[in-house]
C-alpha cells in the first residue's frame, strides 16, 4: 500500500464508504492512513521516545491537513 499516493488512498477510502464496501477493506484504508498520519508526525517532531509517540492523540484536524482536505 506504500506505493499508493495520499490523493488515491484517501479517494479509494472514499469510495468505499460512498458504496458500503467490506469493512475489512475500508478498516484496512483507515489503518493506512493513520500509520501515515503517524509516520509524518514522528517524522516532523524527531521524536524519540516511544512513551511521548504513545501519548500522541490524533484528531480529524490533523488528518484533514495532513492530506490537505481542510
Amino acid at each position: 500500500m506504500e506505493t499508493l499516493s495520499d490523493k488515491l488512498l484517501i479517494k479509494a477510502y472514499s469510495d468505499a464508504k460512498t458504496n458500503n464496501l467490506n469493512f475489512d477493506f475500508i478498516r484496512l484504508l483507515e489503518d493506512e492512513i493513520l500509520r501515515r498520519i503517524v509516520v509524518k508526525l514522528i517524522s516532523e517532531s524527531k521524536v524519540e521516545s516511544i512513551s511521548t509517540i504513545s501519548s500522541l492523540s490524533i484528531d480529524s484536524n490533523v488528518v484533514n491537513e495532513y492530506f490537505n482536505l481542510a
